[in-house]
């Protein structure tokens, strides 16, 4: 009589107590990320970027290359698209316009509106890159990151602090100009994106990238473009979205846990 002692029927019954207990565990799943809290109303976010987007408009030079701006407007239709549920607020009215400008840099304003200057376009290598540092900006928005951080800000009124928080999100010695037409200082502590804020951002970003169909890691790659690019003095955008040492990490490993559309 055949013995029922042989190495692979045993291995066979001591892998189903091994696979019953793995099928257990929760697979990883993406970061959840949630708003900060905030004192005014999705529509004050739109009153105030609607705002600031007209001084943008009236002080900064537009590249008006129709070929580009359609561009890039296809690439923010196609994020705009995978916004989870959760963050969508129909008022909000979403544009996307280059900044005839060769500094590196890139700002969304509260409510929607989006400006790239040509010099981040023209450093990236990829489609993916540059819809790297348009999710990064969107999740800016959608997390209303601008409102949350005004809030901190009380009790100053939203029109007294527009040109301050415009000045802040354009950065460099344009912003510092819009700065100084605002009725009061409130200072930059209220006005700077936080770490916390910056990795939120990263990381919504990833999932929205992924969501349409770009490699999220395309975002971390267009980070270190950028600093390639721009020498030792760094770049301006880098130095005004703060970015701790396991940021390229960080988008990495969010990347690896979202499915891509």
């Amino acid at each position: 009589m055949k013995r029922l002692t042989n190495t692979s029927t045993a291995a066979r019954f001591l892998l189903v107590p091994v696979l019953t207990a793995a099928l257990a565990l929760p697979a990883a799943t993406q970061t959840r990320i949630e708003r900060h809290k905030n004192s005014y109303s999705p529509q004050q976010d739109v009153e105030l970027g609607q705002q600031a987007a007209g001084e943008v408009r009236q002080q900064m030079p537009l590249l008006n290359d129709q070929r580009t701006e359609d561009f890039v407007e296809r690439i923010g239709d196609r994020l705009v698209d995978e916004i989870p549920a959760e963050f969508r607020e129909p008022q909000f009215r979403y544009s996307f316009d280059v900044v005839n400008l060769r500094e590196i840099n890139a700002f969304a304003l509260p409510g929607g509106p989006m400006f790239l200057h040509r010099g981040m376009i023209q450093a990236a290598t990829s489609e993916g890159e540059i819809a790297g540092v348009m999710a990064h900006e969107l999740a800016h928005v959608v997390l209303r990151h601008g409102t949350a951080q005004a809030t901190k800000a009380q009790p100053f009124q939203i029109g007294a602090f527009a040109g301050q928080l415009l000045g802040s999100l354009i950065g460099g010695k344009t912003g510092a100009v819009v700065a100084q037409g605002s009725q009061i200082g409130i200072g930059t502590y209220f006005l700077k994106y936080s770490r916390e804020y910056e990795r939120e951002a990263d990381l919504l970003g990833v999932q929205i990238m992924a969501h349409a169909g770009y490699d999220p890691r395309q975002m971390a790659n267009m980070f270190q473009t950028i600093e390639r690019r721009s020498g030792s003095g760094g770049p301006e955008w880098m130095s005004d979205h703060p970015s701790p040492a396991n940021r390229y990490a960080a988008i990495n490993r969010e990347a690896a846990l979202v499915r891509r559309g």
